[in-house]
Order: C-alpha cells, then structure tokens, then sequence
C-alpha cells in the first residue's frame, strides 16, 4: 500500500483543470451521452481506417517520487497506424470553434497518452489530434500537432510530481492506517453466533473478486460483520476503496456508527457520507451551474478546501456543507472530489448502479482503482435497480414546455407540436377504447396489452422516439444561451427528462422492456419499464468487482440470484445464517381459516376484525397488524376499534389503535412510534400497510413491540404491469407467479415478522393469517427458525 493509483483523465483534471464547474446540461456532456457519441464516431473512423485503427487502446506505466510510486493509466479514444492519437471529446453547447472549446486538461491528457504509447513503443514522436464532436450535429472541430517524447514525458513528469506532491503528505496517513488496521481487533466484546462465519464468507468473496448473496437474520449484526472483514482485506491488496451502499439514510447512520465504533478500537481510515445532490446544494432550485456562485471559479478554489477536508477522518455531509460555505464551491461536487481520498464511502444504491448518478470517477473502466462493494437490505434493490434502468415522459411536462418555449427556435417548436398531436392522439384513442400504440406507432394490435386508462407492448415507440429525438437535437446550444429565469428551468427540465428516455431507448431497451401509455388525473405518460435488470448489474459486477448482497429476507437464494444477476452467473456463492436469538422468544401462530384474496376480502372483513381482536383484546403492550391494502385496512380496522372502545368500557383498560395513513410527513411518522411506549399498561395497536414505512427497518426493542398479526402474504397488486413481469418470469424461469407475486409478497411478510424480536432479550409473537399459508409453496418458505 505505498504506491498510488490514479486514471490519465483524473490526473490531468487534477493538476491542469481550472476555472468553473461546467453545467451538467448543456457545456458538458454526460457520461452516458459520450460513450454513445464515442461509439458512433468509432464506427466511422473505422470506415476510414480500417484494420489500421485501434480503439479505447489501453495504457499504463508509473512514475517514482520520493521512494514511492504512482501508477497511471487509462484507455486512449484511437490509435491510427501506431503513429497517430486521436482524443474524442463531445460537447453540448453553443460553441463554434476549436479555440473556445479546447481545455487544459483536454491537451493534457492527450499529452500523457502521447508519452504512455511512445513510451511503450519506443517512439521519439507521435501525431495528436484533440477533436471536439457536437453531440446534436456530429460537427467536429479539431486541432493536430505533432509531438515529440520529452515534449510529452515533460507534461507527465510535471503532472505526477505535482500530484504526488500532494498526494505524498497523505502518505504518512496511509501508513498510520494498514499498521492500525493490522492491529485492530473486533469493536464488541463479543462475536454473536453466525458473526465469525459471515466475517470469514465476506472477506473470502471480497478477496477473490465475487459475489456473496448472504442471509443474515435480524441480530446477527450485518453491518459490523461485513465492514470489519471489508477493512481488514484492505491488507490484501486486492481492493482500495470499500463503499457501503445503502436504501436508507438511516441505515447509512448505522454503517457510520460501526466505522466510529472501530475508530475506538484504534483504527485510523478517512470515511465519508455521500448524500443527495439535492439535499447538498446551497441552492434548492435545480442546479444549474451557469448561475451558480458556488460553481464560479470552483477549480481554483478546490485544493485549499480538500486539503483542510483531508485533515478529517470522519466527514459528514454536514461538514462539507461547512467546508464547502467557508471556500465558497458547490458542496456535492465537493463531496465527490473528497470521496477520492477516502478508503470507506457510505451511500446509496444510485451512486454504484444508476446510469444517471453513478460516480464515473469511481466505477468507470478507465480508472484503476479496486472497489469493494457492500450492499445492506439488498433485497430492495430488485425494484431499484428495476427502477434505475426505467424512463417515463409525461404530457403535462411537453405542455408546460410548450406554453414557455414559443417564438424561441421555430425548429424546436414544429418538433414539440408532432410531440403534442402524438399525445393528443394517445387521449383520444384511450378514451374511446382504441389503441394509441396502433395509430401511432403501426403496432400490431395483437401484441398490444390494452386495459382502462392504460396500453403497452414490448416493442420500441419509434415514432415518439423519432420526434422526441429532434424536439433536443438543436436545444443544447439554445439552452446554454438562455438567461437564468423559469424559461431555462422548465426547459431544463424537459432536457435532462427527454435526454435520459432517449438514453433508455437507446442503449437498454430489449425484451426485458415493455413500453406502457397511462392515463393518470389527466396526465398521460409513456413509460419503458424494466422488467429485468440483471443483464445491467451482471455487465456492471462480472470480472470488476466483488460484491456482498445481504439482509435478513435474502430467500430464496435463487430468486435473488436471478433477478439481480441472473440464473447464468457462475461467479457467485450464498450463505444463510441461522439466527442468533433463541427460536423459543418469537411464537409463530398460523391462522389459515381466514381467506384473503382481493375477491374474498368483502366477506371476510368481519372474520377477520373477530380474530384480530380474540389475539390483542386482553394483552396488554404495544402490537402491530399488517393488511395489503390501506382500504383492507381501514375496513377491518373500524370493527376493530368498535370492538376496542366496547372492551374498555367494560373494564377501564385503555385501548387505542393507530392508523397509517398514506403520505405521511416525518413529523407523523415520529409520533406514531413515539406512541409505542415502554410504560404503556394498557394495549396499543398500530395499524399499517405490508411493505409501508414500519414493515421495516424501524427498531421497537424491549416492551416497545410485543407481537404482530400479518393479515395476508403481502402479494403485490395486480396491474398490467405486473401481470407482463409474470409472464416475462414464465418464459424465463418458468414460474412467473412466484417471481412477480408471491416471492416479493413474502419478502413483506418476513420484514413484518423481524419487526418483533430486536434483541436478545425481546420475546413476543407473530400471527399470520391467510388460508394459502399451509399450502407446499409457501410451507417451503418459512425460514428454519420458525417454530410453528
């Protein structure tokens, strides 16, 4: 761990960037929208040049500073004839020459190519192009020189002196942290059963580039088990950088604490808290860098600030903020420039797997840097990742875009007005019973899945594409001239908006894919919806990084496999704790006299509220019942409460009952669990909805909760959507049902059930009714440790 590692574009941004951030709208271009542009660019060169051109050309080579050694490298765009370099930079804006284009750390980095490719091929010179390539017209605008080898090794040699200069003062860090991290030891005082065995799977798959799917109940203390582990491999060199990826910002605290707990043990690593972009800016209108005070000048400001950040070893989102305020520069950038000097990051899902924030600077294939990844509660990354890969664009959006952007660019308008007809089309049609997707897009109505208010198939909208394409393809450069005002934040927002669906279309859209029209208070949206992520994650995880999935409700194993990697990966193991606590503190109670199904349900209200009450009515203590449906709910709930208010009038014990209610604020949330008190001699039940904010990841331990009931097995609602993810499933796997039903349903129920016993101490009960709960498809779900 003496030598350093950094990519070519990170060290020439690092020394020889400058001036201002560059807008993430329209001067700059995203990631996603530059590997596109780069792909088209690469086919027509190769048109040219043929069998003589090279792309994406790997390179490498270290520099030695004091006794230590920095390795560089990164990929260069194109080589031509082993004597010519071409760098491949795509802009958005309004620029019309190569003067007003080019930076710094553009001609840097194709300089340090230039030395690397000399330097392995033992050149004097080399040709260098930097070209600029507009990514609404192809117009390119381009520079090329020739360079010799001691023009090109002085601008690395300068590059890797400064840095290392820089980079050495955090040396004697470095060797404070692998001799503290050698010396730790666990931060508790002891290890729980099922601890030792997690810790040792952990650092086994971390160390051989896998990925763990770990089943680790409630109580076995997942976070300490697997971040312990994680920082002592950091002594086997296999990876430099651990991030702790979260859903939660509650459970990202937790990850914190367990960091601050080892620091008590003597360990010395710089940690840092990634938060929102939203929830960082100064500004809390849409970022927009143009305008922004904090973006002005934030390169020649940086170093000041990082080196006072760098000084920390614990830093929160609230010291950025403070950072950040007192040297005047963007805090979430800030953040991002902070987390390449850190060991640990604790974030979220977003910034490893989702296309639109995933941290380049960390993830992509030019840089060389090892990332260890953690994944805590993954069983909500099904539906995030899902969620990540899906775009949707609404009406109201195209209409309020229209109503600001008249006598603008004529161009622009007649595309957003065929973008209206398409829309105003799809209206009519859903109201009167037709097909939008057949008078649109020529679909065959037989392929199209058509209910109220709502239509899909599984083929691309080509037409909405086409005009939504167009309706951008000139907007960048009138953007990046707008003055700052509504104008530019509506048509801002139609930008990123349109630019990510047509991102979605273009590179993720497959069979895994429906494409949907819904009619929703009067908005109409087309949507294309993931059905499958695994083939993004498994192209992210497979031969790049090893990764840690875990939660208490990691079962089936091969559910989770499958839908988040798929059933082919042959790099993966799973393991599954028993639980830590004693199976006689949590009484298991099936009720399957009870019917639940959604026809059934009307029925069955009274039946159920009888037998809620036969269980809670003279307990005393705090309970929770769990229903599909905030209808189902609110339904049994008011026989419920009758049934109550009649029990107290007969013997003077208090008896109250809480309702969920739909979008509850922080606020309302708090009360509703500061109600579940320790002291309480009466009984309290909290009602609320499976799978809603208190099916998880909340902690009543002691007397707080003493039981649940579990009306139902949590399966989702029946929508077309669902119904096309089942069928998909069928083809795939063969049971859609259980893939798109009853597997997430289960998932709930589980959650439900660990809200009961928190601690080694908590006792208490879960009562689970519904008729299909001793039927062999579910028997086979109910973990080892239930006693029935």
């Amino acid at each position: 761990m003496r030598d350093f590692s950094i990519s070519v574009t990170s060290l020439s941004e690092f020394i020889s960037r400058t001036g201002n951030l560059s807008s993430g709208s329209f001067g700059g271009v995203s990631g996603i929208e530059g590997t596109r542009l780069h792909r088209r660019i690469f086919s027509d060169l190769k048109k040219q040049y043929g069998d003589d051109m090279e792309t994406e050309y790997t390179l490498t080579d270290s520099y030695e500073y004091n006794g230590l050694t920095l390795k560089v490298s990164g990929r260069a765009d194109v080589i031509i004839n082993n004597d010519h370099i071409i760098e491949i930079k795509s802009f958005g804006s309004a620029k019309d020459s190569y003067e007003k284009l080019v930076r710094p750390e553009h001609e840097a980095q194709l300089a340090i190519y230039a030395y690397l490719y000399m330097e392995k091929n033992g050149l004097d010179k080399i040709d260098i192009t930097l070209r600029y390539v507009s990514i609404t017209t192809l117009e390119f605008y381009e520079d090329t020189q020739t360079i010799t080898y001691d023009e090109a090794y002085k601008i690395f040699e300068h590059h890797c002196s400064e840095y290392m200069e820089f980079a050495s003062k955090l040396m004697d860090y470095s060797d404070s942290m692998v001799k503290s991290i050698k010396e730790m030891t666990f931060p508790y005082p002891e290890i729980r059963p099922g601890q030792a065995k997690l810790m040792k799977q952990t650092l086994i798959s971390l160390c051989s580039k896998e990925v763990l799917f770990a089943l680790a109940p409630t109580g076995t203390g997942k976070t300490i088990s697997t971040l312990y582990p994680a920082i002592k491999g950091l002594l086997k060199g296999r990876y430099d950088k651990i991030f702790y990826l979260t859903a939660k910002t509650a459970t990202r605290s937790v990850a914190a604490k367990a960091v601050n707990d080892m620091r008590k043990k003597g360990l010395i690593i710089r940690s840092i808290v990634l938060a929102s972009k939203e929830s960082m800016c100064f500004y809390k209108k849409r970022c927009d860098a143009k305008f922004c005070k904090y973006s002005e000048g934030y390169y020649s400001r940086l170093r000041p600030a990082l080196s006072e950040a760098l000084m920390l070893d614990d830093i929160t989102p609230e010291i950025v903020s403070q950072i950040a305020l007192k040297h005047q520069i963007c805090p979430h950038e800030f953040s991002l420039d902070i987390m390449n000097f850190c060991t640990v990051v604790i974030g979220d899902y977003n910034h490893a797997f989702d296309p639109r924030v995933s941290l380049v600077r960390a993830f992509s294939e030019e840089v060389d840097s090892h990332n260890a990844v953690l994944i805590d509660e993954a069983h909500n990354m099904v539906d995030r990742a899902r969620e990540m890969y899906s775009a949707s664009f609404s009406y109201s959006l195209l209409k309020k875009m229209m109503s600001v952007f008249k006598g603008i660019d004529a161009r622009t308008e007649s595309y957003l007005q065929r973008l209206d007809q398409y829309f105003r089309i799809c209206d009519q049609s859903m109201s009167v019973d037709q097909s939008a997707f057949k008078i649109n897009e020529g679909a065959d109505e037989h392929k199209i899945l058509k209910t109220d208010h709502w239509e899909g198939m599984r083929e691309m909208p080509k037409n909405f594409y086409g005009h939504l394409w167009r309706s951008i393809r000139i907007l960048s450069p009138i953007l990046d001239a707008m003055p700052q005002g509504e104008l530019r934040e509506i048509a801002t927002e139609y930008f990123f908006e349109a630019r990510f669906f047509l991102t979605v279309f273009e590179q993720y859209f497959n069979d895994s894919y429906i494409c949907s029209l819904s009619k929703e208070a009067g908005d109409i949206t087309i949507n294309l919806t993931c059905l499958d992520s695994s083939d993004k994650l498994d192209n992210l995880i497979k031969d790049k990084m090893p990764v840690v999935f875990f939660s208490a409700t990691l079962s089936p194993y091969e559910y989770y496999r499958n839908v988040l990697i798929g059933k082919d990966a042959d790099y993966c193991r799973s393991i599954e704790l028993a639980s830590p606590f004693p199976p006689e503190n949590l009484e298991i109670l099936i009720d399957t006299s009870i019917s639940t199904v959604y026809k059934e349900r009307a029925l069955n209200t009274d039946k159920t509220a009888k037998r809620i009450c036969e269980e809670i009515i003279n307990r005393r203590g705090n309970y929770m019942v769990f229903f599909p449906s905030f209808e189902f709910m609110n339904t049994v709930c008011s026989r419920v409460e009758k049934e109550l208010e009649r029990a107290t009038m007969q013997d003077g014990i208090k008896r109250q009952l809480l309702f969920q209610t739909p979008g509850m604020s922080a606020e309302d949330k708090k009360n509703y669990l500061d109600a579940f008190s320790e002291a309480n001699e009466g009984c309290l039940l909290g009602a609320a909805v499976l799978g809603g904010h208190f099916g998880e990841g909340i902690d009543l331990t002691g007397d707080r909760l003493s039981g649940v009931i579990i009306v139902g097995v949590g399966l989702p609602k029946i929508t077309p959507e669902r119904q096309i993810l089942s069928n998909y499933y069928s083809e795939k796997f063969g049971d859609g049902f259980a893939f798109a039903y009853r597997y997430p349903g289960w998932e709930k129920v589980l959650q439900a059930v660990g809200r009961v016993i928190r601690t080694e101490e908590d006792t208490g009960f879960a009562l689970l009714i519904d008729e299909r709960l001793d039927k062999p498809e579910y028997l086979t779900l109910y973990p080892e440790n239930w006693r029935v």
